[in-house]
């Protein structure tokens, strides 16, 4: 018995050494690595990657000079010339007037408006036809003279004559200066007169009674053309002999 007892021990001596051994060599083998893969992103990427940046790089002086001689500056004036201005000056052109208004338009368009006379005709034209009442014929005439009083109003400016007339002044007529080529008048027995215009269009204007009638010619004369005065003066007046 003794004998079957240490062979056994001998036997499980024997496979603890060799197991032990076993062990010990796969300690001193060389270890396999396996590389994990690694993924990077689009994005990751694409914020890892920094823009480049715009830098200004001034031109060199002699570059700058040769520029500006190829390339002659354009006025504030030749820029107005390409726009507006430059329609405004062909249609003057094709008009056959000048762009620019003449000193003379100007100085009338900036000049105030001078009123010399604004009412009704002389009272003298109503003397006659109201003595004529006493008869039956002068009733009418008395009354159509009564008549204008109340409803003919007269306007003598530095620019124009206007005649206003009808029930409550509905009808106008009116004329401006440079349109008169010729006058004509007729002095009346109480310091009144008429007077007749010729205008361009061959139109004829008239006023009847015009109160102090010897001051407002002087003044009526002073506006139109110098050569309509002249006229006048020469053989307007029907009623003084020449």
């Amino acid at each position: 018995m003794p004998s079957t007892k240490s062979c056994v021990l001998s036997v499980i001596a024997a496979t603890a050494l060799a197991s032990s051994s076993l062990q010990s060599a796969d300690a001193f083998s060389p270890a396999t690595f396996i590389p994990k893969p690694t993924t990077t992103s689009l994005t990751t990427r694409f914020a890892e990657e920094k823009p480049a940046e715009a830098v200004f790089m001034p031109p060199d002086a002699e570059t700058a000079a040769e520029e500006g001689e190829s390339e002659p500056s354009i006025g504030l004036d030749a820029v107005e010339k390409l726009g507006k201005g430059a329609a405004k000056a062909k249609r003057g052109k094709r008009k056959g007037g000048s762009a620019a208004p003449s000193p003379t338009k100007a100085a009338v368009t900036l000049a105030p408006e001078e009123v010399y006379y604004e009412g009704p005709p002389a009272i003298t034209e109503t003397i006659v036809p109201t003595i004529s009442i006493l008869t039956v014929i002068g009733i009418i005439p008395a009354a159509a003279a009564w008549a204008r009083q109340a409803w003919v109003r007269y306007k003598i400016t530095s620019r124009r004559i206007r005649v206003t007339s009808g029930i409550g002044g509905k009808d106008m007529a009116e004329i401006v200066w440079p349109d008169v080529v010729e006058i004509r008048t007729a002095k009346r027995l109480f310091g009144d007169g008429d007077l007749v215009a010729f205008l361009r269009d061959g139109a004829k204007f008239e006023m009847r009674n015009i109160p102090e009638f010897e001051s407002a010619m002087e003044f009526i004369l002073d506006q139109v053309d110098a050569d309509v005065a002249k006229q006048y003066r020469q053989k307007g007046d029907v009623t003084s002999p020449n």
